[in-house]
């Protein structure tokens, strides 16, 4: 009976809920997570700290969250970012230091997989129905042919895209490490489904992000099928549609008003770091929308469209330099548990959040992945999982050294 009131379902719900809930009622989950998990630990009575790595970045990080709220502009403006921050963090946290097993990973990967693939199936039935585009989702100019970007559940392309891409590498990992014919079938399906969808978000980032994304699991899973991945993106390029291929040879283009917009703004952005380098203007859209005038009279944007500028103007050098410092910290840990982890599992799946890091970290070169709560939370539960593969190592080998 134990097994069922576990506080990793808490974990499960969370993932079901985070493209369904509104932003509040997913703010509100994470926080009951939290409090299941803390409610566990006094009935049970087993509360124990996890080193990891990447521990020291994670904490002065979150201090830098409390700060840049506290010393912000507009305190009341920042808390939003901050409430976002710091319940990822808490449920890192109580995540990393709970006792879970293999099945339990398993289960959060297969759940990852399954939705995604609801919402895929969904941005799929948009794009044959058809669904009205955003303003400015798309320059006319240069797409002409491109008339339907899907969104699903999401506010708009790149946002889906950005959700997808992290969950894709978890989908290529479910199909390498099962050995059952119809599971390697059933999440070969899924995760095409949800390749088709990240190529109807049309979000050029995105492809990017899933691009990186795949060499770099297959690097750390199967380098010979990396050699392959070559041929077969050459032939797979013959039989893509006209509308992508337009898309993808308007991603260096300076007509393209999108790019345009994106280049002016960050040009003029780097000159609030030059004034606030030391501390930051504060977390969150609304001081930047309010700091924003006085550099920029001929633009409204919520953010800079690129994660690096954004957290370095918002939390100032000292933040992106401990961002940096951690994402450093998460990738070296995984290189080194999926070349030399015993065990096949972990070194799997460690590879495939790695490559989720690397994908959503490369689309966050073109947009600010840190705006919107839901990618906020992904974001930051796609860090925790991989934390957690880490423990799940450490515990096997204390076993395996106990037995000897």
């Amino acid at each position: 009976m134990k097994e069922w009131i576990s506080p990793i379902y808490s974990i499960i719900f969370f993932i079901i809920g985070l493209p369904y809930l509104s932003d509040m009622q997913l703010l509100l989950v994470s926080i009951g997570v939290v409090g299941i998990y803390l409610i566990y630990y006094i009935i049970d009575g087993d509360f124990k700290f996890n080193y990891t790595p990447a521990n020291i970045f994670l904490l002065i990080f979150g201090i830098l969250v409390f700060l840049n709220t506290v010393l912000s502009i507009d305190p009341n403006g920042s808390f939003r970012d901050f409430s976002l921050h710091m319940a990822s963090l808490g449920m890192i946290f109580v995540f990393t230091n709970s006792r879970k097993t293999k099945q339990d990973m398993y289960l959060i990967n297969v759940v990852l997989v399954l939705v995604a693939l609801t919402v895929s199936i969904y941005g799929i039935s948009q794009y044959v129905n058809g669904v009205e585009m955003g303003s400015g989702w798309v320059d006319p100019t240069q797409n002409p042919d491109l008339t339907t970007r899907v969104f699903a559940t999401f506010e708009n392309p790149n946002l889906l895209a950005e959700y997808l891409i992290m969950i894709f590498p978890v989908g290529l990992a479910l199909i390498f490490y099962n050995k059952s014919i119809f599971k390697r079938l059933f999440f070969s399906a899924a995760t095409f489904i949800i390749l088709i969808t990240i190529g109807l978000t049309y979000s050029r980032g995105g492809w990017l992000g899933l691009m990186v994304g795949i060499i770099v699991f297959l690097f750390l899973v199967n380098r010979k099928a990396l050699l392959a991945l070559i041929p077969v993106g050459m032939v797979g390029v013959l039989f893509l549609p006209a509308s992508i291929i337009h898309r993808v040879m308007t991603l260096g283009s300076f007509q393209d008003t999108s790019i345009i917009y994106r280049l002016n703004l960050l040009s003029k952005s780097v000159n609030i770091v030059k004034d606030f380098w030391y501390s930051g203007i504060g977390l969150g859209y609304i001081p930047f929308q309010q700091i924003i005038p006085l550099y920029i009279r001929t633009m409204a944007p919520y953010h800079t469209h690129n994660l690096y500028l954004q957290i370095a103007i918002e939390m100032g050098v000292v933040g992106i330099i401990v961002f940096l410092l951690l994402i450093f910290s998460l990738m070296k840990m995984s290189i080194k548990l999926s070349f030399n982890s015993e065990s096949r599992f972990i070194g799997i799946f460690t590879a495939a959040y790695a490559a989720s890091l690397s994908g959503i970290l490369v689309h966050g070169i073109a947009e600010h992945i840190f705006f919107n709560p839901k990618i906020i939370m992904a974001f930051w539960l796609i860090v925790g999982i991989l934390i957690n593969y880490y423990v799940l190592n450490s515990n096997e080998e204390k076993k395996l050294k106990l037995e000897v």
